[in-house]
């Protein structure tokens, strides 16, 4: 729990204070949305190895340790890079060039597994509804505290600092996860009836087994997160994730004001995760992932049709509740997702989140380079990531975890009908 809670530390200033700080020190917003584009491709590139990681279940522990440490030892010597070079260009290559090593490592390869399998290194799958509660809570304090000095820092130009403390948060992670982990217990195979020979001929055995699509209810959950992850990730993309640097240019608060207030707003949100373990019980997991990306969509289309004070306040409350109460629902419903198609499931969501990220900033990269802050053009931009979300689960409509179940054919009636 401590690494992670230092891990959690780490994360937030890395997302927060390095693009905000960069983006205070050029004058460019543009330059902020690169932290978010780049890393895009390094998420896209990191669902390329789906099929390695589902090969390597056994060691997926141990292979990922060792990768967090190699990146560490890079990410040190990056940030070392940052505090000899002060240059436009040189702080821009070198800071991008870390956030995506960090994308690589923590956003991408933990969603295809890490990310929901994480505590079973430690617990059985059982105990994660008490422990994400707990979880929670040292992720309100970690990330309070983060964005809190997020503000100070980028305020006093010292952000470059961040670069170095959590690249050594990769080294404490990596090795409690190498040396206090244990690898889960395999699950046990279904037991299946052997076929039944027929007409003489022996039982044919050695067919792939085909697993029957979810029901109606079991699928809701994962159809859910494969709309909300990639329409987060889209919404934020589009004008969110800059609204430090935003809300100066409309006369609504500083920068330094504007991270501050990030951090107040969402710890109430963040804070409802510490009684998730009540609250799941009371709204199912299925509700929540459902429910709260159409209430955050509603809240950033207000802020863009009227941004004041309050409107912002309403997007930055949800965002809290976006991860104190929407991660630990999706991290539920997807260990619930059968072993087999887990992985395969987490690359479609990592791939599509990419895909919209990347489109998301591109063009919001082309709105504040020829239009400024014009909120018309960034409201077109989220609509789209509404109408793209929306039409996912048609496109994967065939996949085992998505299928709708097929209606069994009527049997024919053994009746006979007198003449």
């Amino acid at each position: 729990m401590t690494s992670q809670f230092f891990s959690t530390m780490g994360d937030v200033l890395t997302v927060t204070a390095v693009p905000f700080g960069v983006g205070v020190e050029t004058g460019k917003i543009s330059y902020t949305v690169v932290f978010w584009l780049v890393p895009a491709f390094a998420v896209l590139g990191a669902s390329l190895l789906g099929k390695r990681v589902s090969h390597r279940m056994a060691t997926a522990r141990v292979d990922y340790a060792k990768l967090l440490l190699a990146i560490a030892v890079m990410e040190v010597g990056i940030s070392l890079l940052a505090l000899r070079f002060h240059g436009r260009l040189a702080t821009l290559v070198i800071s991008v060039l870390f956030v995506s090593l960090y994308a690589f490592a923590k956003e991408g390869i933990p969603r295809l597994l890490y990310q929901v399998a994480m505590y079973r290194y430690f617990v059985r799958s059982e105990e994660y509804g008490q422990l994400a509660g707990r979880k929670a809570g040292l992720d309100v304090l970690a990330a309070l505290t983060a964005t809190l000095l997020a503000s100070l820092v980028v305020d006093a130009d010292t952000w470059r600092y961040v670069l170095l403390f959590d690249a050594l948060t990769f080294v404490g992670l990596a090795l409690t996860l190498w040396l206090a982990g244990q690898d889960p217990a395999p699950e046990p195979a279904p037991a299946t009836p052997a076929p039944a020979a027929t007409a003489g001929r022996p039982a044919v055995t050695g067919r792939p087994t085909v697993t029957a699509p979810l029901s109606a209810i079991a699928r809701s959950g994962p159809l859910a997160v494969l709309i909300a992850v990639p329409l987060f990730h889209g919404v934020n993309a589009s004008f969110v994730n800059y609204l430090p640097l935003i809300n100066p240019r409309l006369g609504l608060l500083a920068a330094g004001a504007s991270i501050t207030l990030l951090a107040v707003l969402r710890a109430p949100g963040m804070v409802l995760g510490l009684a998730y373990n009540r609250l799941s019980r009371r709204i199912p997991p299925q509700l929540w992932v459902l429910a709260l990306p159409v209430v955050y969509v509603v809240a950033t289309a207000l802020f863009l049709w009227a941004p004041s004070l309050w409107s912002v306040g309403g997007v930055l409350l949800l965002g809290g509740l976006n991860t104190g109460v929407y991660a630990p629902s999706d991290a539920v419903i997807r260990n619930g997702i059968p072993t087999e198609h887990l992985v395969g499931f987490n690359v479609i969501v990592l791939r599509w989140l990419g895909v919209f990220q990347a489109l998301a900033c591109t063009a919001a990269l082309t709105v504040f380079n020829t239009r400024g802050v014009d909120l018309g053009w960034l409201a077109v931009i989220v609509a789209a990531s509404v109408v793209g979300a929306l039409l996912l689960p048609l496109i994967h409509a065939k996949h085992p975890v998505l299928a709708a179940p097929r209606a069994e054919p009527a049997k024919p009636s053994m009746e006979v009908t007198p003449a």
